[in-house]
């Protein structure tokens, strides 16, 4: 940091490439290509999950084991029928409760690879500009860890790395990491999904108003007091609100799971997009996309809100 002489910090570096590596497609996966003998940018480019480990926790997230803090109890709920026949007797719900490690949970950073020609004189090499899109500030939690991820990712994805002063303010910074949540109050699922995409600045493309529409019709079964949605520069939250302190969101853009929070919903939600889910996993829980996992929400969410019979039917 005192190189940088500052406290927010670019990843970027400089690398001399050879044209036939880009005409090959060695770089085709960032947007860099040649045609007819002319490099042509494609603006930024979200690193495909193959790429190695860390290319794949910035689309997934991250759930970090941590055995150095204390267990905590967690409840799991199963279905269970009744008097062995479920199609005749139907279904009933089984909840225990475990001592667990804590995990730290880190939400998809969403970050993107961006590259600039510097030199190209039509030569055998030129030499391009790498550098991944947000920037770090020293005084965020984690700083180390998220600079290393950004380390990471930039050098996965094209064999470089380097940290630099942020030409950016700080004003930048923070407006590129600040939530404005939005407060709707129920209705029908299209009636929703008017109130929070109707402005053309909002219509989301086809797969992400699919999803939106499936977690709509998937909540609605709880009758929630109120649906949320937070709109920050990289990535789109969205969700619904049971209690005051029972609440249920993903982000709709990168990540594999729902994010159901019990309690300090009100100064969760003043946090910037990289706290929000810093804290320990004891008063969360994260549900990931396997097979049955509307199931577990439901359930997770049922046991809460103490409301029998709302356990969904199999097929």
């Amino acid at each position: 940091m005192a190189q940088t002489g500052g406290t927010l910090v670019a990843v970027g570096a400089t690398k001399k490439i050879a044209r036939v590596d880009i005409e090959c497609g060695l770089y085709a996966h960032l947007g860099l290509d040649i045609v007819d003998g002319v490099v042509t940018p494609s603006g930024t480019a979200l690193p495909p999950p193959w790429s190695g480990k860390w290319s794949s926790r910035n689309l997934t997230g991250w759930d970090r084991p941590r055995p150095d803090w204390s267990r905590v109890k967690k409840t799991y709920a199963s279905e269970s029928p009744n008097f062995g026949d479920a199609a005749r007797n139907g279904t009933h719900m089984h909840f225990w409760d475990r001592e667990v490690l804590q995990h730290q949970i880190f939400e998809p950073q969403g970050m993107t690879v961006e590259f600039e020609v510097l030199q190209d004189s039509g030569g055998s090499h030129l030499a391009v500009r790498f550098s991944i899109d947000q920037l770090r500030d020293c005084e965020e939690p984690e700083f180390e860890l998220l600079l290393l991820w950004a380390i990471n990712i930039l050098q996965e994805n094209t064999g470089v790395a380097g940290v630099v002063a942020a030409g950016a303010t700080r004003a930048d910074y923070l407006a590129s990491i600040t939530l404005d949540w939005e407060i709707f109050p129920p209705g029908t699922v299209d009636e929703i999904f008017d109130r929070m995409f109707g402005g053309k600045e909002h219509v989301p493309e086809p797969e992400i108003e699919q999803i939106a529409r499936e977690r709509l019709r998937l909540f609605s079964r709880l009758k929630p007091i109120a649906y949320i949605r937070g709109r920050a520069r990289f990535g789109s939250y969205f969700g619904a609100k049971f209690t005051d302190d029972l609440v249920v969101f993903e982000n709709l853009r990168y990540g594999n799971a729902v994010y159901v929070l019990y309690e300090d919903w009100v100064e969760i939600a003043k946090r910037s997009r990289l706290d929000l889910l810093r804290d320990h996993d004891a008063n969360l829980d994260r549900v990931v996309h396997r097979l049955g996992w509307q199931g577990r929400l439901l359930g997770l969410l049922q046991r809460q809100l103490e409301e029998p019979g709302l356990w969904p039917k199999t097929s």
